[in-house]
């Protein structure tokens, strides 16, 4: 994607190749040159630069078989070996939005024993540099011990093979406690993920304990009392249908208020889910989240800046998500055991692996989309929901393009900003 600029001192391109994820800024003039195809007016380091970014593209080359080598290249990426591991299906709370099918059924402590045999023979066998691992839930600090000792295993076996290792938790919030937090350290936490609705009046709303009673100020006070102890990530989901997201700030000055240290904080429109759903916008109107996340700016609260993509962990041989009695998921936010191929005591079906997590793209995405490299088709849930299809396509072309404009504007005034210079996007 490119967008023309004007400065204060010259007309320029602020370009972004979605595939190689570079990020360039070159004089309008020079572009205009490229495109007519006079290389000899345009310095040779500026093309080169050009090209080995992959903004410029010699005659001929096959594109699609480009993409497809790429992506293969991710794929089988295991540098870095991440998983997701349900180890409840149980909650506190009763979410009018969840996507789960919980059962009361925690991961017993043999299952847990047997995933993290299966898991290191694996982290053996690939040898990656870093190991990544979320616990989650239903609420996963309803089972702190099975967390503890696994997390623990986990731990000790990378730091034995000179491998980087940390964990987070995906939490509701409403258990957190200094003393969980001290012991889970030891162990490699390195970060806590608390979902939160909004201020008060919203989350209580969205977001009540299981017997319907309220649970904002229970968070807020959690938050206070482990605020420094680990990095706190806050996941704001909001109904992208109605205009309760305009009182999302409101939560941001509770943080200021009482001195919560926030290292990131996420948007995330609330998502149809299967059978019937309360909250059917989607992503409903981008404008929306860009306005969330210049709130959060303003206030110094630090946003993800990176360029939009979607990562679906069933895209990648990397990634492993455990269920609660040992089963291998393609998707977290799948149902009890659904979709399963494999089990941690039975090792990868790999037949039904080839068949489960292949995705045919159509011609309109693997050869007309320019966005491809990030949206990689979708989401795989929502394509389920929408078209009982898990290898279907989701498509949010005009979403992606709203929120890649705005991460190129954001990255150009940054760049521009630190040689003193203004710059705004040029009217067509």
């Amino acid at each position: 994607m490119a967008i023309p600029l004007d400065t204060d001192m010259e007309s320029m391109m602020a370009m972004y190749q979605t595939m190689t994820d570079a990020f360039i800024l070159i004089p309008e003039l020079a572009w205009s040159h490229l495109n007519n195809g006079s290389l000899a007016r345009v310095n040779s380091s500026t093309v080169d630069m050009l090209s080995g970014n992959g903004i410029l593209v010699k005659e001929g080359v096959n594109e699609t078989a480009l993409f497809k080598a790429w992506m293969q290249k991710h794929v089988h990426d295991f540098s870095t070996i991440k998983s997701k591991v349900l180890v409840t299906r149980r909650c506190n709370n009763q979410c009018t939005y969840c996507i789960l099918d919980p059962k009361p059924m925690d991961m017993s402590r043999d299952t847990a024993l047997a995933m993290d045999r299966f898991y290191l023979t694996i982290i053996k066998e690939k040898n990656p540099h870093k190991v990544q691992d979320d616990f989650l839930g239903g609420e996963p600090l309803l089972t702190p011990g099975i967390i503890l000792e696994s997390a623990a295993r986990r731990y000790y076996y990378c730091l034995g093979r000179g491998i980087e290792y940390g964990f987070t938790i995906t939490t509701n919030g409403t258990l957190l406690q200094p003393s969980i937090i001290i012991k889970m350290k030891e162990a490699g936490l390195s970060g806590i993920r608390v979902s939160l609705a909004g201020p008060g009046p919203i989350h209580d709303c969205l977001r009540p304990s299981a017997g319907g009673g309220k649970t904002y100020d229970l968070i807020i006070k959690n938050l206070k009392d482990t605020s420094g102890l680990i990095p706190v990530s806050i996941e704001c989901q909001y109904d992208a249908s109605s205009q309760d997201y305009q009182k999302i700030p409101e939560m941001l000055d509770d943080f200021t208020k009482y001195d919560i240290l926030i290292e990131n904080i996420s948007f995330t429109p609330i998502l149809p889910r299967r059978g019937r759903s309360l909250f059917n916008a989607g992503m409903d109107d981008p404008e929306k989240f860009l306005y969330l996340k210049q709130e959060a700016r303003k206030r110094g609260y630090p946003v993800d800046d990176e360029a939009p993509r979607n990562a679906c962990m069933a895209d990648f041989r990397s990634r492993f998500i455990f269920d609660v009695d040992g089963h291998c998921l393609p998707c977290p936010s799948l149902g009890h055991s659904e979709m399963a191929y494999g089990h941690v005591n039975t090792g990868i079906d790999f037949v039904l692996e080839s068949q489960l997590l292949q995705r045919e793209l159509p011609d309109q995405c693997l050869n007309k989309c320019e966005l491809l490299p990030i949206c990689m088709g979708g989401c795989r849930l929502q394509a389920l929901i929408k078209n009982d299809d898990f290898g279907g396509i989701d498509c949010h072309y005009d979403v992606y393009s709203v929120f890649l404009k705005d991460y190129i504007l954001h990255k150009a005034q940054e760049t521009l900003s630190r040689q003193g210079c203004e710059c705004r996007e040029k009217a067509a």
